[in-house]
């Protein structure tokens, strides 16, 4: 991602925690930062070696932990279940968090991640069969392995 559009996307990071009566501190930004700049998903122990490569060496894990467990209640970024990684949410800002089901296609070869909303018809369909469950869904993601465009060319 080009350095405007991060910093473009640094900026409405700051308006939205600022909207949520939050604030984006400098460790949350850094955090943010490392992931926009990701061109993969990346785990929290990854981020804490970049974030140290940058910053204090003697960070501890518990704040790269604290510092994604709140990027995630701002739903400026996902937690991929599968994989136990965070990347960064391409679609944040555009509506209200969790409205709708995003869909992560995930390439088993290179690691690389498309991040997509699915239909609004597809998303109630879910729902209503969680309903008929009594089950309450916290995250609607939906993770899809298999090999992208360019792996399937070089015969992954």
């Amino acid at each position: 991602m080009a350095m405007t559009d991060i910093d473009a996307r640094l900026k409405l990071a700051h308006e939205t925690c600022q909207a949520n009566g939050q604030r984006l501190t400098a460790i949350r930004e850094k955090v943010l930062r490392l992931l926009l700049e990701a061109d993969k998903p990346m785990s929290a122990y990854e981020l804490l070696e970049q974030y140290k490569l940058d910053e204090q060496s003697g960070t501890q894990p518990m704040t790269i932990y604290r510092a994604l467990s709140f990027l995630e209640a701002q739903s400026l970024i996902h937690r991929l279940a599968s994989t136990r990684q965070y990347v960064a949410c391409h679609h944040a800002h555009e509506k209200a968090p969790h409205s709708e089901l995003t869909q992560f296609l995930m390439c088993d070869h290179c690691g690389g991640i498309e991040e997509t909303p699915l239909s609004d018809v597809l998303w109630q369909a879910i729902q209503a069969n969680a309903e008929l469950t009594h089950f309450h869904i916290d995250q609607p993601s939906l993770e899809i392995h298999g090999t992208c465009r360019t792996c399937q060319q070089h015969g992954a």
